[in-house]
């Protein structure tokens, strides 16, 4: 049986590397137990916390790389793709005049 190939299992790593890149954020941009998310700023921990790919973003090449990731939530990390899609499309997104 052949797969679609819609995974991004490799980009993203092992389990263990993900939780890396977590407890890296926590202790790179919060105290080590808490960050705040770019965004909105409310406190994030380790179980809140997901990882945005910028200034590279994901679907121009961008990787896992320190120097190339920061901790948002996972409401404003959603948003921020299909923002970046209707960019990309051309859409006029509410309130961007």
């Amino acid at each position: 049986m052949r797969q679609r190939g819609t995974t991004n299992r490799n980009d993203r790593g092992s389990s263990y590397a993900r939780r890396a890149r977590k407890i890296y954020l926590l202790i790179e941009f919060g105290d080590g137990y808490t960050a705040p998310c770019v965004t909105c700023e409310i406190e994030l921990d380790f179980h809140t916390i997901t990882v945005d790919r910028y200034p590279i973003r994901g679907c121009d090449g961008g990787t896992y790389a320190k120097n190339n990731i920061r901790p948002m939530c996972g409401p404003c990390n959603a948003s921020d793709g299909s923002q970046e899609m209707h960019r990309r499309r051309g859409h006029i997104l509410k309130g961007a005049i």
